[in-house]
């Protein structure tokens, strides 16, 4: 699987796992600190729509990975990139507004880039995949084994 997935791991057990979903995280946190600045704070409306933008890319990514199968996966990605897209406009209604610095809206624009070209990637690869779930023995039922039948003693099957 591409590093863009993930950081040189055999394979993604969690969530947390996923590059997409780090980097969305990251710009969460980056975004939730920019919106409790009291100057910015003051303009409610904005900050409730970009705190939940920011915290919508994260949570879907985490939500379709435990889907466990692709397509369905894939689509919660896709709810992913359109709340990053969301995420990304508003800082840069943040840095019209003079919210933020030119300096510090060309570092959070980085970041929500990446996490988009990331995500776009972890979605591209979901939608080529068969759609069916990872095999996993914890989730696999095992059939119990069948037990041969005893006889009784006159040689009839046991009832």
């Amino acid at each position: 699987m591409s590093s863009a997935f993930h950081h040189g791991m055999s394979t993604i057990e969690h969530h947390e796992d996923l590059v997409a979903w780090q980097l969305a995280a990251e710009l969460k946190k980056r975004v939730l600190q920019i919106i409790e600045r009291p100057s910015v704070a003051r303009h409610f409306r904005f900050c409730d729509q970009l705190r939940e933008s920011c915290r919508s890319g994260p949570a879907n990514l985490a939500e379709g990975f435990w889907r466990y199968r692709p397509r369905d996966n894939a689509r919660f990605v896709r709810i992913a990139l359109g709340s990053l897209g969301e995420t990304l406009n508003h800082l840069h209604d943040a840095f019209t507004e003079k919210y933020i610095s030119e300096d510090e809206y060309a570092d959070v624009r980085a970041l929500a880039q990446s996490a988009l070209r990331t995500a776009t990637a972890w979605h591209a690869y979901l939608d080529n995949c068969p759609d069916k779930p990872p095999s996993d023995r914890r989730r696999r039922r095992q059939k119990p084994k069948r037990q041969p039948r005893e006889e009784q003693s006159d040689g009839s099957p046991e009832t």
